[in-house]
């Protein structure tokens, strides 16, 4: 037991000190689009029987890079961080997921293989489902991410932003979170997140609000209650149909909020090494609200490193 918990202490400890990143760590082109996020062109894609309401950023032969939002959320949650990955060179397309915003159209797939299923279908269908594809996805996003290889379609590079890797008890408690649960009315869901997300800028409340009114309930409880405990996509990356395809990983900080604990960090360090992980400072689990500057900057580093 004493040498289990010292090579936990070790494996955690070689992990990169976190990072704190100030706008002018970005490239220009960057940092004008964070500051100034140009709009989205929307359309829909219809996969898998199910209509995808769809964002996209960036010239439309730009190297693909397929954008996927968590739980209860929808693609405008991208609204700053899409437009400025695109400013770096690549086409971004951030689709409503099904269950959620006005994609609708849930078909009882809570699985996480399931929803990279219709995920896979749906990127065949954008047409982006070439050689050149990359993937990032944030928590269940980033769930469903792991899962595409498994699904058939195997990525340039997965770029895996919290992942939840906690036990049911805690996922299923977001039930419980006034930031998590449905609303009929968007003034009504706009002020239960500004009072209890005060720093949140106010496209995100925004965005955020949507999200909850547009939600479709028992699809969000299936997810979070009946997937078992969550363990950051682990399993689905140890699949041999992740081999050889470069996974970074990032994560907020456990201290603030986010999902991957110091505990579980061996494991992804011995899944895909120490240099793949980055760990924002004093980030919660969704740090693209929080600390748009420093998510930007660990997306482009994990897709160029």
């Amino acid at each position: 037991m004493a040498e289990a918990a010292t090579h936990e202490r070790t494996a955690t400890g070689s992990l990169a000190p976190p990072i704190a990143a100030p706008e002018a760590d970005l490239p220009p082109d960057v940092a004008a689009a964070l500051a100034d996020p140009p709009p989205a062109a929307e359309s829909t894609v219809e996969a898998a029987g199910i209509p995808f309401h769809t964002l996209a950023w960036g010239a439309p032969d730009a190297t693909p890079l397929l954008l996927l939002h968590g739980i209860t959320s929808l693609a405008q949650t991208w609204w700053r961080i899409g437009p400025t990955i695109a400013a770096a060179g690549f086409r971004v397309i951030a689709p409503d997921l099904p269950g959620h915003g006005r994609t609708k159209h849930w078909k009882g797939h809570h699985r996480f293989r399931e929803n990279a299923v219709d995920l896979v279908a749906f990127s065949r269908a954008a047409g982006v489902d070439g050689p050149d594809l990359r993937i990032v996805g944030h928590s269940w996003g980033a769930m469903t991410a792991a899962a595409m290889p498994v699904a058939g379609l195997v990525p340039a590079r997965l770029v895996l932003i919290e992942p939840p890797a906690v036990p049911l008890a805690m996922i299923s408690a977001m039930l419980a979170d006034p930031v998590e649960r449905k609303y009929d009315d968007i003034n009504e869901a706009m002020t239960a997140i500004g009072r209890t997300r005060p720093t949140w800028p106010y496209g995100d409340v925004v965005a955020k609000a949507e999200g909850l009114t547009a939600l479709d309930e028992p699809a969000v409880r299936a997810v979070l209650t009946q997937n078992g405990d969550w363990d950051g996509g682990l399993a689905d990356l140890a699949d041999p149909s992740v081999a050889g395809v470069p996974v970074w990983l990032i994560r907020g900080d456990p201290a603030a909020g986010g999902y991957l604990p110091d505990v579980v960090m061996p494991a992804f360090v011995a899944r895909f090494g120490a240099n793949r992980i980055t760990t924002i400072a004093g980030a919660p689990h969704s740090p693209h609200r929080t600390h748009p500057e420093a998510t930007v900057l660990a997306i482009l580093r994990s897709l160029e490193g």
